[in-house]
């Protein structure tokens, strides 16, 4: 049967984003996005991350069955690269190579000569194939990919150029490092307060937040400042699972140095309701948004210059006491770059281990450099 790839709009942006639960609702780690997510993650209107950056998407079909389907990206930054993301295949290398091709192709007609993914709209979003860790579910705005895909990017000239990894957290986090003796010695005396998240506050403290994160990780690979249109859509988004009490400032007498953000994991609920909110899936988010086991540890950020002064000793120890005080069973604290020797110290001498890596893969699109 022959291979077609169709180009996705309004009309039949439906079937793709009905491919990942063809190709993996039977799989254990799957979980079904938000019904709508995807589309308001393509809607410039409704997501300020698109901004500036042009975007084009292609499903494949087999006869009139969908069998992939990919997405690239073009951002204003940084003007040499592509993106690909929202991957997804049935292993068979044609597939994937058609797939592939297009997206490397629309990237070089738009000036790019590489092509990095899989990323979601941008590397502050879902970035990451995962190379290690199948057998675990992934957590809220991280990946969850079958082991095949990785050989099906190597065969079709991808390498990696960026790794990732994430932590395991539980209640009996043994700490053998030291860190809570540590931190108690760093801050003992008192010059760092850690509060909160104030909910009737939401959309400053959103952008205080996105101005440490921005201070912070400035100069980071992939790393584009958050807008505050950005920091404003994403506490709309995060506004109806959010658990403020795990969202945590360190501030001392100028203000805030630090932030430690971490979410009830919105992936554990959905998995429960199988993506499906009609016509009674409504009433199960509302009795059970408050009763997440799970939890996400999305970012740890300190001010450059005050990396040195305990607030990340600070923010670590008190998210620990603010899930068992919360009740949470478990946490994945995602993603670590592999270089980033700093956080990697504190979470591994508290004892976290290894749950998840990922790699982002990189290729040429065929379009020389500056042309």
């Amino acid at each position: 049967m022959s291979l077609a790839l169709l180009p996705v709009d309004a009309g039949n942006a439906a079937l793709f984003e009905a491919v990942p639960a063809r190709l993996h609702r039977t799989a254990p780690w799957w979980t079904p996005a938000p019904p709508g997510d995807e589309r308001r993650r393509f809607d410039p209107r409704a997501n300020p991350s698109l901004t500036g950056t042009a975007v084009a998407r292609w499903v494949a079909v087999e006869g009139k069955t969908p069998v992939g389907r990919i997405a690239a990206f073009a951002p204003r930054e940084p003007a040499e690269a592509g993106y690909f993301g929202f991957f997804e295949s049935t292993d068979d290398t044609a597939v994937a190579g058609a797939l592939f091709d297009r997206a490397a192709g629309w990237a070089g007609e738009r000036g790019r000569s590489r092509m990095l993914g899989p990323i979601a709209v941008t590397p502050r979003d879902e970035i990451g194939l995962v190379v290690d860790g199948f057998d675990r579910p992934g957590t809220v705005l991280t990946p969850c990919h079958p082991p095949y895909y990785g050989r099906l990017l190597a065969a079709h000239g991808f390498r990696p150029v960026v790794r990732l990894r994430s932590y395991a957290w539980t209640p009996a986090v043994s700490d053998p490092g030291g860190v809570v003796r540590l931190d108690a010695r760093v801050n003992n005396r008192g010059r760092l307060r850690v509060r909160a998240l104030d909910a009737s506050r939401l959309e400053s403290e959103a952008q205080l937040a996105a101005r440490v994160i921005n201070a912070a990780f400035n100069g980071v690979w992939g790393f584009t400042l958050i807008s505050p249109d950005e920091a404003a859509a994403e506490a709309r988004d995060l506004r109806q699972i959010l658990d403020p009490a795990l969202c945590l400032f360190a501030e001392d007498g100028d203000g805030p140095v630090g932030v430690a953000l971490t979410v009830p994991d919105a992936n554990w609920l959905l998995r429960r309701m199988g993506g499906r909110l009609f016509p009674f899936g409504w009433i199960r988010v509302l009795r059970w948004r408050r009763r997440i086991p799970w939890a996400r540890f999305m970012v740890l950020a300190v001010l450059p210059g005050r990396r040195a002064g305990g607030a990340a000793l600070r923010l670590v120890v008190e998210t620990h006491y603010a899930l068992v005080r919360r009740g949470y069973t478990y946490a994945e604290l995602a993603q670590v770059f592999d270089d980033n020797w700093s956080v990697r110290r504190v979470i591994e001498r508290f004892g976290c281990p290894v749950a998840r890596r990922f790699a982002v893969y990189e290729r040429g699109t065929g379009r020389e450099p500056g042309a």
